[in-house]
């Protein structure tokens, strides 16, 4: 965290710097859309302790204070504001905030008269209902022009910032963009291959959504033949049991410490966890540096390389590069947060929720002894993978609002379990991550862009397997009376199987066709919608990672690009994809197909 800030007439405080954040969660999932990291009360309807931050104030006098925040109901109940929370600072308190702004903007807080020393200042969770905030101003000037938007709130954050203009330089031969799975394997692949490699990761775990913040299982099949050692890196992160379903998820499945002990036991591997790739340099179609945001500390960096790896999923770097993409924005598979209730000896209660979703008369997996897909019921059907939302808004710009819808659902079901079918009396809603855990967005377009039909061809640069069913998924239409609002947040999986044991993916399809320097790995590689089903599950996505990180040390040893492996190497590439010992290991449940 940063030192003590000093106020001195003014003061813009980023909240992902508070000194202590209390019961408040860290959301970084929405920088590069809303314009900064932010805090957030997700207390499942019970207050969260109070996040604090220290300030000296080098004058004293009357201040002005506002704060960035959201009415995040606003999208569907402008009225109604269940994250409110109130700032206190040098003895006084704000109103209630988090009810005014239908969207990210500036809400007064009030004025505050501040003696010369030090203090505290807090953010206090009035609901335990998904407050937010993500900048605090204050300031002698009554009438400031404040910045709002994107470009505007970030630019002035930047400005506040000596670093942002200065910023410390590092220069590695591979960066990767990215701490899930694919971002993972493809820096230890580097690493190990004598690349100087860094892992840029927004999380302080890595694991993407097979870590304990979102805790999805492992999907796919690794290690076959005649690449047989492709998946060994795969099989060092891989979890020993799973949780599939209800209260057994449990954090330590998924094994955090022994990922970060993996990465960390890499000579030629550094990491910058916490931070975030913010922008992008390009010259004549070659990326020559990322810039950083550690936002714990407000620091800027820069990171120069020949080479990039973008394995952040929704394709940023590649957006920020100006990488041709494709992004489906209507029928693409959405995103899941998974939740889970326990029962416990001491319930306590649990409120209403009129802003939630209205399911008092409809039927739900886990209401009553309504079965879900799997002929599943009870606790065993609630916030599982189907709990599922933003099939029919844009995956970037509108993922907070399908974020926000899954909550919704979620506090929807559980009020109406609890308050109007008196259910579940001796359960509490105990887990929810507040994490998006993501299936598709964007889809960073390669030299070929792999489509379901190609399927039934196998390509020269056929390199790395993929097993699981053309697996996509949609609106369930046994459970329509639910998404009377509009939006659909239950879904059902519809899959076709894989020709054979398994498809060898090109490695086409994991370097960009116009930034001649860039891989990619993961769910943001080339493919089209449905080639997506099988190709984005975790191991099949860490297997992505490990080619791309192979493929970067051709590169360096002939001072080559992507492209030019294909092109000129590709004998001597898949040669030494094939050269590495099978060293596959257990893997936990039925999560090959």
């Amino acid at each position: 965290m940063v030192g003590k800030r000093v106020l001195n007439h003014s003061l813009l405080i980023n909240t992902a710097s508070f000194d202590q954040f209390g019961g408040w969660t860290l959301d970084t999932e929405f920088i590069l859309v809303m314009g900064g990291a932010y805090l957030l009360a997700h207390g499942l309807g019970k207050k969260v302790e109070n996040a604090k931050t220290a300030i000296h104030v080098a004058e004293g006098g009357m201040y002005h204070v506002y704060a960035y925040t959201y009415n995040w109901v606003s999208p569907w109940h402008k009225d109604m504001a269940p994250g409110l929370f109130r700032l206190r600072l040098g003895g006084g308190e704000s109103g209630a905030l988090g009810a005014k702004n239908d969207r990210w903007a500036w809400e007064h807080a009030g004025d505050f008269l501040l003696h010369e020393g030090d203090a505290v200042l807090e953010l206090e969770d009035m609901t335990g209902f998904e407050g937010r905030c993500a900048y605090i101003y204050i300031t002698r000037d009554g009438s400031p022009r404040l910045p709002e938007g994107l470009s505007g709130v970030f630019d002035f954050y930047k400005k506040s910032i000596p670093t942002y203009a200065a910023p410390e330089e590092s220069t590695f031969d591979l960066a990767v963009f990215g701490g899930g799975f694919a971002g993972m394997c493809a820096a230890v692949a580097a690493a190990r291959s004598g690349l100087r490699t860094c892992l840029v990761q927004d999380r302080s775990v890595v694991g993407g959504n097979n870590s304990s913040e979102i805790r999805v299982w492992l999907g796919g099949g690794t290690n076959y033949d005649p690449f047989g050692g492709i998946g060994n890196i795969v099989g060092e992160f891989e979890q020993k049991n799973i949780g599939h379903y209800g209260s057994v998820n449990k954090a330590a499945l998924y094994e955090d410490e022994k990922k970060m002990a993996v990465l960390e036991r890499e000579e030629n591997l550094t990491l910058f966890m916490n931070c975030s790739l913010v922008e992008a340099a390009v010259d004549e179609g070659f990326i020559s540096s990322a810039t950083c945001w550690d936002f714990l500390n407000d620091r800027f960096f820069r990171i120069s390389a020949p080479l990039f790896a973008d394995c952040t999923g929704d394709g940023n770097l590649g957006a920020l590069a100006g990488a041709d993409y494709e992004v489906t924005t209507n029928g693409h598979m959405g995103m899941s947060n998974l939740w889970h209730i326990e029962k416990v000896s001491n319930p306590s209660s649990f409120p209403s929720c009129p802003w939630a979703v209205d399911l008092r008369n409809c039927d739900f997996p886990g209401r009553g002894e309504t079965k879900d897909i799997y002929g599943n019921s009870r606790e065993f059907s609630l916030g599982c993978w189907f709990w599922e939302s933003g099939m029919t808004e844009d995956p970037i710009a509108c993922a907070e609002r399908s974020r926000d819808m899954n909550f919704r659902a979620m506090y929807g079901a559980w009020d109406t379990l609890r308050n109007v079918d008196d259910d579940y009396q001796d359960y509490e809603l105990t887990f929810c991550s507040p994490l998006g855990g993501k299936r598709e967005s964007r889809r960073l377009l390669g030299d070929l862009v792999l489509t379901k039909a190609d399927f039934k061809y196998s390509f020269p640069d056929a390199c790395c397997a993929t097993t699981w069913n053309f697996d996509v998924h949609y609106p369930d239409k046994a459970f329509y009376s639910c998404f009377h609002e509009g939006d659909a947040f239950l879904t059902m999986d519809c899959r076709e199987e894989v020709p054979g044991d398994c498809y060898f993916l090109p490695y086409r399809i994991m370097y960009s066709r116009n930034i001649r320097n860039m891989f990619m790995a993961g769910r943001c590689a080339s493919l089209s919608h449905d080639a997506s089903g099988t190709a984005r599950v975790m191991r099949t996505c860490g297997m992505m990672g490990e080619v791309v990180g192979y493929a970067s040390s051709i590169c360096k040893k002939y001072g080559c690009t992507p492209r030019d492996v294909y092109m000129e190497h590709l004998e001597e590439f898949l040669a030494l994809l094939k050269s590495f010992e099978n060293k596959e290991v257990f893997k936990a449940g039925s999560t090959v197909v």
